[in-house]
């Protein structure tokens, strides 16, 4: 009724709808097929955070020297560890860790939006990295931009200031932070062009997304755009704008010939509804390469215990070309020594198994090599892990890493 009611009014008052199928927005010439085979994925993020301390020194670009000897410091602990893939953090805020022709330069690189770098940080490491048998992917969180305030600074010319500067649809505000809305094919364009300048610009081995997407379920956030979509409700209406953007970065790795990947949140069960992400259609429709769930749980957690959860992203995936891996939480086990109560952990009042236990990661690790159907492991993240300055491992998970550190070093 409502798709018969848009056309009406499109016929009346001369609106167009947004997409009300499956409309791809950025396709490349060319579309080549990703590596088919890949060894068992041992993973480590690199967020912002994590090097924004080893890109800086204050509110300066680190010398360079300083910078290739920290790299240099933290690839060791990894090689020492077993890891293989580092995925690198490269547009977290509608920004830019290099100079990019799309988005600003990043605070978390140069200080400062606006700010400036006197040399280029993601070469000096991806060229590292690779020296030393690693495989890297470029990182972007696809929707999420910069704050409001923070855009003051962003110079003329870039889309996302440029859009929000004249109140365009493309550029929402939620909460004092602006987000790309992913109805318009432009929006979705800006993101896949970003990517295919990664791919371009630096010898990565595939794209990766992260899963922040719409910031809100509240309709508000888009109400315009979904009114004029002809779709019946606005979840229909999200979920197929959130399909048509990870259809499109998929053919952008594809097109250099490299993998694409998400890393949706972890609890399955609420993806579709929550996060508007049709992980399953994403499997059926051969959208993805890879997805790498955050299975940020414990064994006593209430609603996804790890066994199970993992079991049934196991099922997701069996029979599809898409590879899974897991995304584990250091932080978690680094946080429970620093007193923190997982407010999400599911388990009884009180109750932290984090806590309570030092071998969650070494548990996992063994569920995961015993689960056919998984390829690989994540960390998150570098600094839960090691000392940023030294390599050594943090003294708040040593206990843990006591118990799992023999399990990287096993084969799958």
């Amino acid at each position: 009724m409502l798709k018969l009611i848009a056309f009406l009014l499109s016929l009346i008052f001369g609106f167009t709808t947004q997409a009300p199928e499956l409309v791809l927005s950025y396709r490349p010439m060319e579309t080549t097929p990703a590596p088919a085979e890949e060894p068992y994925l041992r993973g480590v993020w690199l967020s912002q955070f994590d090097m924004q301390p080893i890109y800086r020194d204050g509110n300066q670009q680190r010398e360079k020297e300083d910078y290739v000897d920290h790299i240099t410091t933290l690839l060791a602990a990894l090689k020492k560890d077993n890891f293989n893939t580092l995925f690198l953090q490269l547009r977290p805020n509608g920004d830019s860790m290099y100079q990019s022709e799309y988005y600003p330069l990043s605070k978390y690189v140069a200080g400062k939006y606006g700010g400036e770098i006197t040399y280029d940080p993601v070469e000096i490491l991806v060229t590292m990295a690779k020296e030393q048998g690693f495989a890297v992917h470029g990182w972007l969180n696809p929707l999420r931009l910069m704050t409001e305030t923070e855009a003051a600074s962003i110079p003329a010319g870039y889309a996302v200031k440029d859009w929000y500067t004249a109140g365009k649809g493309q550029v929402k505000v939620w909460e004092g932070r602006l987000y790309l809305d992913p109805s318009y094919p432009e929006a979705r364009e800006l993101i896949c062009k970003g990517a295919l300048e990664m791919l371009t610009k630096y010898d990565l081995d595939g794209i990766h997304m992260d899963d922040y997407f719409y910031p809100t379920k509240e309709e508000a956030f888009d109400r315009e755009e979904f009114l004029r979509s002809g779709y019946d409700t606005p979840g229909d209406f999200r979920r197929a704008n959130i399909n048509a953007l990870v259809a499109s970065l998929y053919d952008t790795a594809h097109s250099r010939g490299k993998v694409y990947g998400v890393a949706p949140a972890g609890n399955l069960y609420s993806l579709r509804e929550g996060y508007c992400a049709d992980v399953e259609l994403w499997c059926k429709e051969g959208w993805v390469d890879y997805l790498m769930p955050q299975l940020y749980f414990g064994f006593e957690n209430k609603y996804c215990p790890f066994p199970q959860i993992l079991t049934d992203w196991g099922k997701l995936v069996e029979g599809s070309n898409v590879k899974l891996y897991a995304g584990l939480a250091a932080s978690k086990a680094v946080l429970a020594r620093q007193g923190e109560i997982d407010a999400y952990a599911g388990t009884e009042a009180g109750k932290n198994e984090w806590i309570e236990h030092t071998d969650v990661l070494k548990r996992s690790l063994e569920c995961l090599y015993a689960e056919s159907r998984a390829f690989g492991y994540c960390f998150f993240s570098l600094s839960y892990l090691y000392h940023r300055d030294t390599g050594a491992v943090r003294e708040e998970i040593l206990s843990e890493y006591t118990a799992f550190a023999p399990l990287l070093q096993g084969d799958a």
